[in-house]
């Protein structure tokens, strides 16, 4: 990991309006609307093929003040791509309020795959693979398979919280709870006796939520929560949370949870 911080640096760039013009020379639109001020952001990609290795640049701009953008530049089979990428939608989410890390990421993979494809590599994506697991998969394609990879929201950040959703409730014992709107990304601070299956009563309403992560522990952990991050509050129990916060939620967790045990 800190081979690949050490170097970020030499791989993501800050945009200067100079460079945003240049790039919008080649661009089909995107990139001039946000420009012009018909929209406030885009993401871009530019895929560069030398026979011998593919080099990919992706880019956000943004001008909702003022015309800016950061870019990164990698070959598709670093093997440190995911991990760099991934930090590069960090960066731009700790920038701009309005925008998540895992759709920035799945959204900059899904436009490079299509530059793959009409590139002539046949291309899945990890999710796919999941889905036909077992199966034989026929594709034509003049070109080697290229596997891009895609984050499953819940899934990742399940994993963030070391999977502790699993924990059964006993009787009498109270839960604070996170969940994840799959579609909004908005995460929801909750307590419950049974947090489990105030998940299945939610997916009556809503059926893209679903429980990322739960502690046993008193409820006023709950409050103390809702006020650390009243700030990023969208509605009632609602929170639109970055990673890094979710990151600190887990620890604040596991920490006092250890304590009160």
């Amino acid at each position: 990991m800190e081979n690949s911080i050490d170097r970020f640096a030499d791989v993501c760039f800050t945009l200067s309006r100079e460079d945003i013009l240049e790039l919008d020379k080649e661009d089909n639109g995107a990139i001039h609307n946000v420009i012009s001020g018909i929209n406030r952001n885009c993401f871009g990609v530019k895929l560069f093929d030398d026979q011998t290795s593919l080099l990919v640049h992706m880019f956000f701009i943004n001008n909702l003040h003022q015309l800016k953008g950061d870019i990164i530049c990698l070959e598709i089979d670093d093997p440190e791509y995911f991990t760099l990428l991934l930090r590069f939608c960090l960066m731009i989410a700790d920038d701009y309020e309005e925008i998540d890390a895992i759709n920035a990421f799945n959204i900059f993979q899904t436009r490079l795959r299509s530059f793959l494809e009409k590139m002539g590599f046949f291309t899945t994506t990890t999710i796919e693979l999941k889905m036909f697991e077992g199966k034989n998969a026929v594709g034509a394609s003049s070109r080697p398979i290229k596997l891009i990879r895609l984050i499953e929201k819940v899934e990742f950040l399940r994993e963030l919280f070391d999977n502790n959703y699993k924990l059964k409730s006993e009787k009498d014992r109270e839960y604070v709870y996170l969940m994840v709107n799959e579609e909004t990304s908005l995460i929801k601070i909750g307590t419950s006796i049974k947090p489990h299956y105030r998940e299945k009563t939610l997916h009556s309403q809503e059926p893209k939520i679903f429980i990322i992560a739960v502690w046993c522990c008193d409820k006023t952990l709950e409050r103390e929560l809702h006020k650390k991050y009243s700030k990023s509050r969208v509605r009632g129990e609602w929170f639109r949370l970055k990673l890094r916060e979710l990151e600190e939620i887990g620890k604040f967790m596991n920490l006092r949870c250890n304590i009160q045990l």
